[in-house]
């Protein structure tokens, strides 16, 4: 770039969540997912019979997640980091004595947590090896949930993903293998996953949803993997463990 150009420095990707250009797009900040967000949390935790009294909400937005886990872990200690100043102040009404929040990077607050989880975040940083091997080092085990956008429907439809993109914020796409291999290179030890069926579970918003949701049901009973791959709608929750621990 020469002195008389008049280009300007490109915003970071992740800018939109220090301003109010993602709660334009997403005013409630998906709150009304929580309740089965934890669910699916609870269930992966408590079927590997892991033992944890602390816990961090990375990405916590209006800590709608991790408020309803705090109810269900009265003796537990939780805490919510997000950056996006508008999530945070809306996150301060759901605090109580097991469960805090604060607006700062996560990785440099300098604690311990017994775990550790980030819910649909992975997809919206700009470098999501740096971001899970920071987990790697505060927590020794994992929560992840990944929306996996990249299913050959998406692709060949050919608007999906920069949808995903302009109005959620994607800024990285996932198939099964693709999230996997990414969490184990960041050397995090995947020790359970399974697939969450948004679109199935959700498809009462709309009625589009609901004819969409019976096509999904049958096939993935049939063929999961393939279904999953082929018309998508569904996300990736992991539990995965720290290889320093």
């Amino acid at each position: 770039m020469n002195s008389t150009s008049t280009e300007k420095p490109v915003a970071g990707a992740t800018s939109r969540y220090r301003q109010d250009d993602y709660a334009v797009e997403n005013p409630e900040w998906h709150e009304e997912d929580a309740p089965w967000k934890a669910a699916h949390i609870r269930t992966i935790l408590e079927r590997n019979h892991i033992q944890w009294r602390t816990l961090a909400d990375i990405g916590c937005g209006t800590g709608a997640i991790v408020g309803v886990l705090s109810k269900h872990y009265p003796q537990s200690r939780m805490e919510g980091f997000e950056v996006s100043p508008y999530a945070h102040d809306l996150s301060r009404k759901r605090a109580s004595e097991n469960l805090s929040f604060s607006m700062e990077n996560a990785f440099q607050c300098g604690k311990q947590f017994d775990v550790a989880m980030a819910i649909d975040v992975v997809e919206h940083v700009e470098n999501p090896f740096e971001f899970l091997r920071a987990m790697r080092t505060m927590s020794r085990w994992q929560v992840i949930h990944i929306p996996l956008d990249m299913n050959a429907l998406a692709v060949g439809r050919g608007w999906v993903l920069p949808e995903a993109r302009r109005s959620l914020g994607h800024i990285h796409y996932f198939s099964r293998d693709s999230a996997l291999s990414m969490i184990a290179e960041s050397g995090l030890e995947t020790i359970d996953s399974f697939y969450t069926a948004w679109a199935i579970d959700q498809s009462y918003k709309t009625w589009k949803k609901r004819l969409a949701a019976w096509p999904r049901r049958l096939a993935f009973r049939a063929a999961p993997d393939a279904t999953v791959r082929l018309v998508g709608g569904w996300s990736l929750m992991v539990l995965s463990r720290s290889t320093l621990a």
